[in-house]
């Protein structure tokens, strides 16, 4: 009897969380794209070894540098116009997803011929032949992308996860694979590289199997403004967010030079990594939730309290673990050349709730419209976090990252408050409601 009843136990409680996921939509869909993050982290994990062991430093230089100048580009990708079909009225998405169909095809042609004249200014201009055509390549992936990209948001919009995260499961399992057979044919950067091109059809196919979108000509399409008034405002956001990530490690750089940046970044992706794993599934899933409660008329302020004091608690918890955990970790997993960063690790986990916050506050903005405040939240706390890092980072990185984690809950704090607070009306909730061209 002992024995059954041990073994009841901690089935029961697996029995109770597997229904209450099944019940809350938001819960399942954080686990959908958290599975998704967990295959794609385990599969760089493998080609990284692989590619450690058959590339030297100079074909690892030459593929950062292609990869970073597609991620800035790619940046303008994220300009808050698949947001705008995510949070459409049902009358009105038809017209939107056709203004947002064609927003898409111009800026993916502009993006393509902005990277490929990078990449032809790099050749002939610097004399880098090879690098110059890397980076040309990769301007195929932007005429790939305008056939399938509706779809994606649409999918986003109808809370379709599951089918989401397989796509993109697939494609990075596909990508590290690559990788790894390239690199052994002795491919060497072009290993890194090419693969970025050659998986983008495996996104499209699953895209547009996941949901056949097709234009409905007779919804019109609505003016391009009443899209843009939203999206842009989106796009600064996601400036401020990339400006915030990257120019950390310039500070550190240029302060306290190449060596101390390496150690800066290497406790910078220990330590949030696994957090910004859970944060990009927890805010992934949230803004198409929030919308869909929008929708059916729920006030979405009242909801997001409950559920950020819902998970709070929760998650941080879990990043307080992975803080006390890392002090013992990290010079076993990383070996003991990096066991004098593991404080620095933990500070960094440390972190994790407050940029969860801050992200949580510009979803909710989002979802109600006001894309203006989503911009100003991402900025302050860029801003914020920059400075603490900046007034301290002379010091040495133990008290440069002390201050900017401390910057961080005060950024975030801000944001939240600022997200919440009353405004009085504006045309933010009819913005996408322009009469139908």
């Amino acid at each position: 009897m002992l024995a059954q009843s041990s073994l009841s136990g901690p089935k029961s409680f697996l029995h109770r969380l597997t229904l209450i996921a099944e019940r809350n939509q938001l819960l399942r869909n954080m686990g959908w794209i958290a599975s998704a993050e967990m295959v794609s982290r385990i599969g760089r994990i493998v080609a990284a070894i692989i590619l450690a062991r058959t590339l030297d430093a100079y074909a690892f230089g030459i593929a950062a540098l292609a990869l970073t100048v597609f991620e800035l580009v790619r940046l303008f990708c994220e300009n808050g116009i698949g947001a705008s079909v995510v949070r459409a009225a049902d009358k009105d998405l038809d017209a939107t997803a056709n203004t947002a169909h064609q927003l898409m095809w111009i800026i993916c042609l502009a993006l393509a011929g902005i990277q490929a004249g990078i990449g032809l200014v790099t050749a002939t201009v610097f004399g880098a032949a090879e690098l110059g055509a890397m980076i040309a390549v990769l301007s195929g992936v932007y005429l790939i992308m305008p056939f399938g990209v509706v779809h994606g948001f649409v999918l986003q919009r109808e809370e379709r996860f599951r089918h989401l995260a397989a796509v993109t499961a697939t494609q990075t399992t596909s990508d590290h694979i690559l990788t790894a057979l390239l690199a052994l044919s002795g491919f060497g950067a072009w290993a890194i590289v090419l693969p970025k091109l050659l998986t983008a059809p495996i996104w499209l196919i699953g895209i547009r199997r996941g949901r056949p979108w097709e234009r409905n000509d007779a919804a019109g399409t609505l003016p391009a403004t009443s899209i843009l008034q939203f999206a842009l405002p989106v796009l600064g956001a996601e400036i401020a967010s990339a400006c915030r990530d990257h120019a950390d490690k310039m500070i550190v750089s240029a302060f306290l030079g190449i060596e101390a940046l390496g150690v800066y970044y290497f406790a910078f992706n220990a330590g949030l990594g696994l957090s910004s794993s859970l944060n990009r599934a927890i805010n992934g899933a949230l803004y198409p939730h929030l919308c869909k409660s929008r929708s059916l008329g729920e006030n979405i302020g009242k909801k997001f309290d409950r559920l950020f004091q819902k998970s709070a608690a929760a998650l941080g918890g879990i990043y307080l673990l992975q803080a006390g955990a890392a002090l013992f970790y990290v010079p076993i997993l990383f070996g003991r050349d990096w066991a004098a960063a593991a404080p620095l690790v933990a500070i960094f986990c440390l972190s994790g709730p407050a940029r969860l916050a801050v992200d949580a506050a510009r979803a909710l903005s989002r979802a109600e419209g006001r894309s203006g405040r989503e911009m100003a939240i991402a900025g302050g706390f860029a801003t914020i976090t920059l400075i603490g890092l900046g007034l301290n980072v002379e010091s040495g990185l133990q008290q440069a990252i002390s201050a900017m984690t401390v910057s961080c809950f005060i950024g975030a704090a801000l944001g939240l408050v600022v997200a919440r607070c009353n405004s009085p009306k504006t045309n933010s909730e009819t913005q996408l409601k322009g009469k139908v061209s």
